[in-house]
């Protein structure tokens, strides 16, 4: 079969580049070995229960995402602007400085000198104002060296950012890159992290379901990869151009692109009956195993059966499964439930959960490599917006190829 472009993967950078290139007149055919789009943005229904594998939330102020125009499609719920962070002196409720100044303040003063409490906020704020472009232009170092030069003390460290950072970032000792994290703070500070009633993977099905005149092919695995030819299990296809829209470990085998290690992630959802404030992120600095506990069903009630809570607990890594008893203690905590109020619904393990932003943390890696275009999160930051991103600049080596 001839074709001006395969793209091969059609996870958000894929299917992002597909309608860039769509957009511009060209002939494109996705191929996907799995038998649904999004890549690692998956959610599967398990006894009426909507599960996600990986992400589980999605932050609507992602810029690429409203270029896409697929918000529009999506029945995006927000959760609250506000945690529960649970720590030995007691439990504090942090809400959004924007919506109550005096109330978070007052709350964060118990946790840390005013002080400290400037100095992050200042490096909040110029994140949320300035041009990505300055984020870029300034050195990069780990995020714990980056908080230790501004004088930002370990209360504040240890008690909030760490506990509130370990669950994105997917480790605990802020080794990060902190040019990364400061792209987070602008993310939290630009917009509210939605769910969907169907789970994260109605972002990338709509985005599909944008596409008007590409052919995706689900179910269809590339076997082979070359600059103009791709052959699956079915058939061969010749083109202008292939796009390896897959992930850093598979492009590595197929493009010779570096792969940067991965960081894991386990969760465990839990049935239960209606919480209050469902759609408040809950944060237990007193143990290391759980990250954050979250009712997906809070602004979704969709996700379970009618008068019922589905409580996601996530840790890092790929946990052991005697580990159950401790996440369910958790979780329990958390709500004021006793643990026999919880039953177990699945236990999801990512073992490619997010790319390690290592330091120095390069924010646009080339788009060609040799004769390939190359797209994916591990070219940009390990994230939603990043995956976008890199799919758009992707579409743009081919229509620039020379």
């Amino acid at each position: 079969m001839d074709v001006e472009v395969v793209i091969v993967g059609a996870g958000l950078a894929g299917l992002r580049c597909a309608q860039v290139l769509e957009e511009r007149g060209r002939e494109v055919v996705v191929l996907e070995r799995s038998s649904d789009v999004g890549g690692r943005l998956a959610s599967r229904v398990v006894d009426g229960y909507v599960i996600d594998e990986g992400f589980q939330l999605v932050n609507p102020a992602y810029p690429e995402l409203v270029a896409s125009g697929v918000l529009a499609d999506l029945d995006a719920r927000p959760f609250e602007r506000s945690l529960r962070l649970t720590m030995s002196e007691g439990v504090v409720d942090l809400v959004d400085p924007r919506n109550s100044p005096g109330r978070a303040l007052a709350a964060l003063r118990r946790l840390a000198p005013l002080s400290d409490l400037v100095r992050v906020g200042a490096v909040a704020a110029r994140a949320a104002l300035e041009p990505v472009g300055a984020i870029r232009r300034r050195a990069d170092r780990s995020t714990a060296a980056a908080l230790a030069a501004l004088g930002v003390g370990p209360a504040l460290v240890e008690g909030v950012l760490q506990p509130f950072l370990r669950g994105t970032l997917l480790e605990g000792d802020l080794a990060s890159s902190w040019r990364y994290v400061q792209l987070l703070l602008r993310s939290f500070a630009r917009g509210i992290p939605v769910t969907f009633p169907t789970g994260v993977a109605a972002l990338p099905r709509a985005l599909a379901g944008r596409l008007r005149r590409t052919e995706v092919h689900r179910g269809e695995a590339a076997t082979s990869v070359a600059p103009t030819r791709v052959v699956t299990e079915r058939a061969e296809y010749r083109a202008r151009h292939v796009v390896v829209a897959v992930d850093a470990s598979r492009a590595r085998e197929w493009v010779g692109t570096p792969d940067l290690g991965w960081r894991s992630q386990t969760a465990w959802w839990f049935a239960a009956p209606r919480v209050a404030h469902g759609g408040r992120l809950r944060l237990d600095a007193t143990q290391s195993l759980v990250t954050s506990v979250l009712d997906l069903a809070g602004p979704a009630p969709e996700r379970a059966p009618a008068g019922r809570s589905l409580l996601a607990a996530s840790a890092n890594g790929v946990a052991a499964a005697a580990s159950e008893p401790r996440a369910r203690e958790v979780v329990a905590r958390a709500y004021g439930l006793a643990t026999s109020d919880l039953d177990l619904v699945a236990t999801t393990f990512v073992p490619r959960a997010l790319p390690v932003t290592s330091v120095p943390l390069a924010l646009s890696r080339p788009a060609r490599v040799g004769e390939f275009v190359v797209a994916g999160d591990h070219l940009q930051t390990p994230s939603i917006q990043g995956a976008l991103v890199s799919g758009r600049r992707a579409a743009t080596a081919v229509i620039t190829f020379r």
